[in-house]
């Protein structure tokens, strides 16, 4: 805006605001004062209509590819109109990303993001002049890769390089694959819709052509989460009693012996000091023992003969060797059970039942295919034995560059009813060094941390590979007592994330018992908001929330103060509930705690768009404008859904009706 533009405008507001205030006595200073109001609010918004749609040109997308992960394209096009632009936005995948024009140069410029799932979208940009016209851009396109199918061929990148020799691989599609499949099922999943099977490497581009077939990738090996480098050594074992002997691996126990507990001086597994909190130790004494609550360890097996894990064992399955009673010949197993459910003060939760499922071999490894085995098993019998609580050490070898198919199927189960513990991983001290399933949002993902609060040096860091905080909270994992597998009573020290783990777990569990009707949002949001604060100040890639306080998680629950409560979408309202086409519906909504997005979505004959929505003021109002321009006139459905920062999700609806112009 130039210098008399400016000056035009300042004495127009002042001759308006001396008129008004003088009571006119003649009707040809009234005219005078409608005439100066006149020509100050026609500078903002025109109301002549001069019947022209705006003019959009040099539409441009940059970057036009992204990856799954990477930063936002930003979207630009010039646009003119003589009556002035009231709005712009480009939509894209079905959602509006609004457009401004800072500089006042007709540069209108957008962003999007590539949290989409992978392909190609048209991008449509609309703009809408102050006079009511509208015109629409449809010439530009973004696509969206798959971080492991960058060439978009429908099979991951790492087995093209196989050659000619057989691969393990996980396909997903939309049902049964037909009998032209060039391999046979081996094991179908409900979790995530797909199969695994081993097929030639020079038989993948045939699989993926298959119709219905949604991408091809490999059956990557899983392995348990302890600090692999450590060597436990066993503590107080008066006696020793016959199983199946540990694995030579270094990620094994060592053989009972009857030596005393002795810490590690392993310079791999130090911590580094950012701070001197007790953390509160969730196996103190509690009145609550997380009785009634069913949790699923997905792990090498557990011994039954510990005295630590009598009678706790309320099923066993067995996909590594297809026992039927329950054993563990790694020890894994054993030490993490005994930490969620194990009598004498080794479990957080000693009143409650242990589902084992033991998916890892005496090496504590596996493939995907087997974990997701173990996740759609737990699925099936979560009614039968009540389960709740999944405890899951188990994690991808090296840190995640992006979302993946473990990461799915665990979000899967938390939106089944699951509360879902998973490992940061050991992957530390690096930055975006978290492993899967640790990055997957809904997800409890914790890192490791010593009895003063240290964290531990393996312990993975955040953020995620989509940049939000992780882990989510850290607990004790820094020689941590537990069972000792294949004694009757001995107890070993471990250090790692996988030890964290079982005790939120346990956690989760005594939760449950205190309030059974609490969803897996509610348990992630009570555990995180009452964390200790450890590091920088509020949520971090170190320590996330913070160190889990059980203590004042379980004050929480009880007493069910109102900065502990799930947000809430209180009403929804339009400006009003029938228009024409063409004209602008104002979406308003009312929200309280703690929201992450608030996001209308209009549902029409014809198409759909999810337009965001904001608290411009503070006051927990969120609003929005639905542009009607290019839309079909009939029966709508404008639904208002929250998703709060812990995974809440909320959804209110109400009717509209879009006439056509006349």
């Amino acid at each position: 805006m130039n210098f008399s533009s400016i000056l035009y405008l300042f004495l127009l507001a002042a001759l308006v605001s001396s008129a008004a205030a003088l009571a006119p006595t003649d009707p040809l200073d009234n005219k005078a004062t409608i005439w100066f109001q006149k020509e100050y609010n026609s500078y903002f918004k025109p109301n002549t209509n001069d019947g022209t749609p705006p003019v959009i040109y040099a539409v441009s997308v940059s970057p036009s590819s992204l990856k799954v992960g990477d930063p936002r394209s930003e979207i630009n096009a010039f646009i003119y109109d003589s009556a002035g632009i009231e709005m712009v936005y480009a939509d894209v995948a079905n959602r509006m990303n609004l457009m401004l024009d800072l500089d006042r140069n007709n540069r209108f410029t957008g962003y999007c993001g590539s949290n989409l799932k992978p392909g190609t979208y048209n991008v449509t940009i609309v703009a809408i002049d102050k006079a009511g016209n509208a015109a629409k851009d449809e010439s530009g396109t973004i696509t969206i890769r798959d971080p492991n199918d960058l060439n978009g061929n429908g099979i991951e990148d790492s087995l093209e390089k196989q050659g000619t020799k057989d691969v393990r691989v996980i396909v997903l599609h939309d049902g049964n694959l037909s009998k032209s499949a060039p391999a046979k099922e081996e094991e179908t999943f409900k979790i995530l819709p797909g199969s695994a099977m081993t097929v030639s490497g020079d038989n993948l581009e045939k699989l993926a052509k298959i119709k219905g077939v949604k991408g091809v990738y490999k059956d990557q090996k899983l392995k348990v989460l302890d600090a692999s480098s450590e060597s436990s050594t066993p503590a107080s074992s008066s006696s020793c009693e016959s199983s199946t002997p540990s694995s030579a691996s270094s990620d094994s126990l060592s053989s009972c012996a009857s030596t005393s507990l002795t810490s590690s001086s392993s310079a791999s597994i130090s911590s580094t000091t950012s701070s001197h909190t007790t953390v509160d130790d969730p196996r103190k004494e509690k009145i609550l023992t997380g009785k009634g609550v069913t949790v699923a360890l997905i792990d090498t097996g557990a011994d039954p003969d510990h005295v630590a894990l009598a009678g706790k064992i309320v099923a066993f399955r067995d996909f590594v060797n297809n026992q039927t009673s329950a054993y563990d010949d790694n020890g894994h197993g054993t030490h993490c059970a005994s930490l969620i459910a194990g009598s004498d003060g080794i479990g957080v939760a000693p009143g409650a039942r242990l589902l084992v499922v033991k998916v890892m071999d005496r090496d504590g490894a596996c493939y995907l295919s087997d974990a997701l085995k173990a996740l759609d098993w737990c699925l099936e019998n979560k009614d039968r034995y009540g389960i709740k609580v999944i405890s899951f050490s188990v994690g991808g070898e090296s840190p995640s560059d992006g979302s993946s198919l473990l990461d799915e199927a665990c979000n899967n189960m938390v939106d089944k009813g699951l509360v879902m513990c998973v490992a940061a991983g050991n992957s530390g001290p690096s930055s975006k060094s978290i492993v899967i399933p640790g990055d997957a949002d809904n997800v409890i993902t914790v890192g490791a941390v010593d009895d003063k609060g240290s964290i531990f040096e393996l312990s993975s860091r955040g953020p995620s590979a989509d940049g939000t905080v992780k882990p989510d909270l850290v607990t004790l994992g820094v020689n941590v007592v537990s069972a000792l597998a294949g004694s009757k009573d001995g107890q070993s020290s471990m250090s790692g994330t996988s030890m964290a783990v079982p005790q939120v777990s346990g956690a989760s569990s005594i939760l449950l018992e205190a309030d059974p009707s609490l969803k897996p949002t509610d348990i992630k949001r009570m555990l995180l908001k009452t964390a200790d604060d450890l590091g920088q100040s509020g949520p971090d890639y170190t320590y996330g929330y913070g160190a889990m306080n059980l203590t004042r998680a379980l004050e929480g629950v009880q007493a069910t103060p109102e900065s502990l409560s799930a947000p809430s979408l209180l009403g929804v309202d339009l400006n009003h509930d029938d228009a024409v086409v063409g004209e602008p519906v104002m979406i308003e909504a009312r929200a309280s705690g703690d929201v992450e997005a608030l996001n209308a979505n209009i549902i029409g004959p014809d198409r759909t768009l999810e337009i965001p929505m904001d608290d411009f003021d503070g006051n927990s109002i969120y609003s929005t404008r639905w542009e009607t321009s290019f839309w079909t006139p009939g029966d709508y459905q404008v639904q208002v859904k929250l998703q709060g920062k812990f995974g809440e999700a909320e959804m209110k609806a109400v009717p509209f009706h879009l006439r056509e112009k006349k």
